[in-house]
């Protein structure tokens, strides 16, 4: 199921619905079951993926809280971060780097050797939930939010269908707390999020899609037939096709959240206005770049981490049983 499809709009319609008629518990399951059937309306079985890594970090989560041994806890959270990134590398980066070792060994003299028949299809926004799921166990080992009790809140936490497949990646402290109280229905809110989707499906489905026409067949002309004003305009097209197309999800997810009340912290802004590499980098995919930035690189330089990935969300941790 895609954002800019009549049938995600009918679903969104249903679930919102729901979400304000029902109360707090059915609302929950509500949430899970939806989430869940919308990230298998594609591919059933790569529900199973998702769910393992998911259930390992609540199980390691919740080991890593119990534990006293700080040797323990390091290794639960070692067991958390294997399971994640094996499950990243197999579907994403297998072939890559079966492909580089075998030229590298052509290099080498090894023609014989060819690249092994991989038939891997990469499941739906496997980076963003395994992302998600990875800044929870390390929060609850950094002792920044505890660890979460209701697996069906848990649950929700992981596969909220808005933020799924595009993002922006979310840490516990900025949405479980949401999910565990039901908001009050706020008009302007509500119609904040109906202008996002609808700014969002202008970005995609008017922007987007009619530049990528326009790309691929640029790049399917031969380099020789292509001046250096051609390679300058497609680069430029290029540009602005992949960020109308991302950002037009983003805000469509943004403004899903929104229509249940929720809030999720911004993921672009204007990138293509910075004014040096490091600007752009700090505007473009924030979630992202705020996520590498404090479960990757402040880590490694030991620098202070933060415990949210923008400025405009504050961390809440979920206290529920």
């Amino acid at each position: 199921m895609i954002f800019n499809s009549v049938t995600y709009l009918l679903y969104l319609v249903l679930v919102v619905c729901l979400f304000w008629l029902l109360p707090q518990r059915p609302r929950l399951w509500m949430i899970l079951c939806a989430s869940l059937m919308f990230y298998g309306f594609w591919r059933p079985e790569f529900l199973i993926v998702m769910l393992v890594s998911a259930g390992s970090d609540f199980f390691v989560a919740r080991q890593i809280e119990v534990s006293t041994v700080a040797k323990h806890r390091w290794r639960w959270l070692l067991i958390s971060l294997c399971v994640n990134l094996g499950l990243l590398f197999y579907f994403k980066y297998l072939f890559f780097v079966l492909d580089n070792a075998v030229a590298t060994l052509h290099f080498f003299g090894y023609q014989s050797l060819q690249t092994p028949v991989v038939d891997i299809v990469l499941p739906l926004g496997i980076s963003f939930y395994t992302f998600q799921t990875i800044s929870y166990t390390v929060d609850v080992y950094r002792k920044v939010i505890p660890a979460e009790k209701d697996i069906v809140l848990y649950g929700c936490f992981v596969t909220f269908f808005p933020q799924l497949v595009a993002g922006p990646i979310l840490r516990g402290g900025e949405l479980l707390g949401q999910l565990v109280a039901k908001p009050s229905f706020k008009l302007d809110l509500f119609a904040s999020g109906l202008q996002r989707i609808i700014f969002g499906l202008f970005l995609k489905v008017v922007l987007a899609d009619n530049i990528a026409p326009l790309v691929n067949s640029g790049f399917d002309q031969s380099v020789s037939g292509l001046s250096a004003l051609d390679v300058l305009t497609l680069a430029f097209l290029f540009g602005f096709q992949i960020y109308f197309d991302f950002a037009g999800y983003s805000h469509i997810a943004i403004g899903s959240a929104r229509l249940m009340g929720i809030s999720f912290p911004e993921n672009f802004n204007f990138p293509y206005m910075s004014s040096s590499p490091r600007e752009f980098w700090r505007r473009w995919h924030i979630s992202l770049s705020s996520w590498i930035r404090d479960y990757l690189y402040l880590p490694l330089m030991g620098e202070k981490v933060r415990s949210q990935s923008s400025d405009g969300l504050a961390v809440v941790a979920s206290n529920s049983v």
